[in-house]
C-alpha cells in the first residue's frame, strides 16, 4: 500500500473518530432541572446523546447533587426513588443506575435523618423534555 493510501485512510479514520464518541452538554442546573432546595442542592447536569439508539428521540439526563434526608429517621437512598417530574410533557422518568456509558451507577445507602449525601443519577427522558423537577418518593 502506498504511503499517501496509508495517510488517506488515518485522515479519514481520526476524521470520523469524534463523531462515534457520547456527545454531552453541561446545561446550568437551574435552567433545566429545578428541586426543592431544602432537600436539594444540585450540583451538575449533563445531557448525553442515548447511546442505545433508541426508535424515539431521547437523551441521557445525569444529575449529580447533594440530597439531604428530611426524614428523623434513616432512609434508604435507592436511585428508583428518584423522579424526575416533566410539567410541559405531563411525564415521570424514573432513576436509572447503570445499564450504559453515560448513566453512572448508584448504590443503594442508608441515610441517617437530616444527613446529606452526595448522588449521581442518570434519567432516559424525550429529547423534547424543556425542563423537569427533581423529587425523591421514598
Amino acid at each position: 500500500m502506498s504511503v499517501s493510501r496509508i495517510a488517506l485512510w488515518a485522515a479519514l479514520c481520526v476524521a470520523l473518530l469524534p463523531g462515534c464518541q457520547l456527545k454531552s452538554a453541561a446545561t446550568p442546573p437551574n435552567d433545566y432541572i429545578t428541586a426543592d432546595p431544602t432537600t436539594f442542592v444540585i450540583k451538575s447536569v449533563h445531557r448525553y446523546d442515548d447511546p442505545n439508539g433508541s426508535a424515539t428521540d431521547s437523551l441521557i439526563v445525569v444529575i449529580q447533587a447533594t440530597y439531604t434526608n428530611p426524614e428523623t429517621r434513616p432512609e434508604t437512598i435507592a436511585p428508583d426513588k428518584f423522579e424526575l417530574l416533566d410539567p410541559n410533557l405531563m411525564a415521570t422518568y424514573q432513576g436509572l443506575s447503570g445499564g450504559g456509558i453515560s448513566i453512572p451507577t448508584m448504590a443503594t445507602v442508608q441515610a441517617d435523618g437530616g444527613k446529606p449525601i452526595d448522588i449521581a443519577i442518570g434519567f432516559r427522558v424525550p429529547a423534547a423534555m424543556s425542563a423537569a423537577r427533581l423529587v425523591y418518593k421514598p
